[in-house]
């Protein structure tokens, strides 16, 4: 990719990003059809505004139902945490978006375009500033590595309506909380289709936006590409200075809270039943046990044991001090 290219494409992510939160009145205009541009840089160019079309729709969609914990300096650290994970990453061209929901849900979702939201909970339940980081490098690599993305393109059109698996009948509130209305049947659709919608490279925004959020809440990407982010996520962490087992500890950290013991962690195999309920992270992901698995083999495999990571424990301890008291924060 040249560097007029990769500009342009940041410039598109500037312009939607500030329109995500509310700095610009209307979606920005790009010219598409530049002169100067091969058909195949018109072509990712597209490709660029689709996916942060369908990124922010989604994005806002999570936003609406759980709320955003607004706290400046706790969001500015978490953003500072993960542009310098992803500026380890093959990704450091790309713009990056990260915010906190404001939900006691241990989870972080990771929107096409470079919107990754962490929840309140995950945050919480991390004890370093490498287990945020282990956290966040793998929703840079779902990003990085198109993997909603190149999801929703196989999709056929029933499926992407959801037909071709039958109704969905107990689907996440928030997967319709913001059903949006078709786009000729008010002033208002129609300005959200001139804003966010219409068929970008065969695709319509829209509604591959709520296949998307029926994805990460329910169905889930598949374990393939979990364990490719897993991986890749620990190597982005790993090679920006952090703790190399920071996301095993986390993970493993989770797992116990459900009633699991430490061993179980480490068995490789599908977690027993919980006595306690699923909750989305449970259904759209393999299990603990499975992840540490992949992770731990990947781990062998660099030698890890010899690599004297940074945990970062006294700074993230003192952002913590900043997120609410448990019984406060939203429950999802």
């Amino acid at each position: 990719m040249t560097r007029s290219l990769i500009l342009h494409v940041a410039n598109i992510a500037l312009c939607l990003s500030l329109a995500f939160i509310g700095s610009c009145a209307t979606s920005p205009e790009v010219n598409d059809q530049d002169d100067g541009y091969s058909e195949e840089e018109k072509r990712l160019i597209i490709r660029a505004k689709k996916e942060m079309e369908i990124g922010r729709n989604m994005a806002g969609r999570l936003l609406r139902f759980y709320g955003v914990y607004n706290d400046q300096k706790l969001v500015r650290y978490v953003n500072e945490v993960g542009n310098y994970v992803a500026s380890r990453s093959q990704f450091a061209e790309r713009r990056f978006m990260f915010d906190i929901l404001n939900t006691e849900d241990i989870n972080a979702y990771a929107c096409p375009g470079g919107y990754i939201l962490l929840t309140v909970g995950a945050v919480r339940n991390a004890s370093s500033e490498a287990e945020l980081a282990a956290v966040i490098a793998h929703e840079i690599a779902h990003v990085g590595k198109e993997h909603m993305l190149n999801k929703l393109a196989s999709m056929s059109e029933d499926e992407m309506d959801g037909k071709k698996s039958g109704p969905q009948k107990n689907l996440p509130e928030e997967v319709t909380v913001r059903k949006r209305p078709d786009a000729e049947e008010s002033a208002a659709g129609a300005l959200l289709a001139k804003y966010i919608g219409g068929n970008i490279a065969g695709l319509n925004a829209l509604k591959a936006a709520k296949a998307g959020m029926s994805i990460i809440l329910e169905k889930g990407l598949g374990a393939d590409l979990e364990f490719e982010a897993d991986v890749e996520g620990a190597r982005y962490a790993i090679d920006g200075g952090y703790y190399p087992y920071a996301l095993t500890d986390f993970l493993c950290r989770i797992h116990i809270k459900k009633g699991f013991s430490k061993e179980d962690c480490f068995d490789g195999k599908p977690s027993k039943k919980s006595s306690k309920k699923d909750s989305i992270l449970d259904k759209t992901h393999p299990s603990v046990p499975q992840r540490i698995a992949n992770i731990m083999s990947h781990l062998q495999k660099i030698d890890a044991k010899e690599i004297v990571g940074a945990k970062g424990r006294k700074r993230f301890k003192a952002m913590k001090k900043r997120l609410p008291p448990a019984a406060n924060a939203k429950q999802g």
